[in-house]
């Protein structure tokens, strides 16, 4: 094997990584100029033009998931993701020592800015376009894709019943800090929350909603963060980084946008917004009021505050005290705002259901 130039490698590619990225290029019929890294994934200057290299470590069956999504997107003639290079011998992704790479042109552009309301709109949209192609999509017995479609009530049952469990650890912490005593104060409020998303959940149409969508297929991409939405120089939108992806209900991934975006500072759970992107998103994918239900679940659902505690007595992450107690005063002050949203949703989409006045006064 012929050995690749040190002066090709960026200066934060580790020797290990050069070794292993040398072993994986020589599939390809490119020669390469120069080597960078831009966040899990490198940049490739090559004779034939610039290409990102994705390692999916320890995931060749989510590498693969990843390829014939991509494929049957295309196949609907749907250009907002990235094409795939192929190797020599026609191979669509190498195998090395348990990862999986494979090869896509580089799309030259940034991330979208969830700052403007412009560029949440058309994300928005972007999501609903996503859906409409991605459904239909068929797994071989080859590909192995999570079936999430009937799994809401589990999910949201084992994270209330995580929140119990936090506040017994920190009852039987010796050495409280600030944090410990103010998030265990705020639990009860949250356990409420929680019951009340259930319920909604469990009043809704949710199990004739699953039927319809196991049986039209749906993909949900399950990570339509912004760092997987790009803009390129022509203002076109693309999606990358399909490993995530799994059968669901649109409704999930909607729900994690809107959860995501109305929950900055800047926008403190503006139902207005709200409303715009549920008009957005209709625009090419209409909603039946039955999902109207099923949304609401998914953003009163205290996911914020389930996942601090997590980070905290589960994970032990080594944040700092005033980290810690940073985002969980911002939960806090968040309380008023989530409440007058769940109040105008309620109101606004004439939905039968009772507002819960027990989470009316955090």
């Amino acid at each position: 094997m012929e050995k690749m130039p040190e002066s090709i490698y960026a200066s934060d590619i580790s020797r290990s990584e050069r070794a292993i990225l040398a072993e994986v290029l020589i599939n390809y019929d490119f020669q390469v100029k120069l080597i960078s890294k831009v966040r899990s994934a490198y940049k490739l200057c090559t004779d034939k033009g610039v290409f990102c290299l994705k390692r999916v470590s320890h995931g060749y069956g989510k590498a693969k998931k990843s390829y014939y999504i991509m494929k049957h997107l295309k196949e609907n003639s749907w250009n907002n993701i990235a094409e795939i290079y192929y190797a020599k011998e026609g191979k669509a992704i190498i195998r090395h020592k348990g990862s999986a790479f494979y090869i896509t042109y580089w799309i030259e552009g940034r991330e979208v800015s969830l700052s403007t309301i412009e560029e949440i709109i058309r994300y928005t949209e972007l999501l609903a376009d996503f859906h409409n192609n991605a459904k239909g999509f068929e797994a071989s017995e080859r590909i192995k894709i999570k079936l999430h479609t009937k799994k809401w009530p589990m999910a949201f049952a084992k994270c209330r019943n995580e929140l119990e469990k936090y506040a017994v650890c920190i009852d039987k912490l010796k050495i409280k800090a600030e944090f410990d005593y103010a998030y265990r104060e705020a639990i009860d409020y949250f356990l409420n929350e929680a019951e009340y998303a259930m319920e909604i959940l469990s009043r809704s149409k949710y199990k004739e909603t699953c039927e319809h969508y196991i049986s039209e297929g749906y993909i949900c991409h399950d990570s339509y963060y912004y760092q997987n939405i790009l803009i390129d120089k022509n203002n076109k939108l693309y999606v990358v980084d399909l490993e995530s992806c799994q059968f669901d209900m649109p409704m999930s991934d909607l729900g994690k946008l809107i959860r995501r975006i109305l929950s900055k500072k800047k926008f403190k759970w503006d139902f207005d917004l709200c409303r715009k992107m549920i008009e957005s998103y209709c625009r090419l994918r209409p909603m039946s009021r039955e999902e109207y239900e099923i949304l609401l679940a998914m953003l009163v659902f205290p996911h914020k505050f389930w996942k601090l505690g997590k980070k905290r007595y589960v994970k032990k992450k080594k944040w700092s005290e005033d980290k810690y107690k940073k985002k969980l005063k911002r939960l806090l002050r968040e309380r008023q705002y989530k409440k007058e949203f769940i109040y105008c949703y309620i109101k606004f989409y004439t939905l039968v259901i009772d507002f819960d006045t027990d989470i009316n006064n955090p």
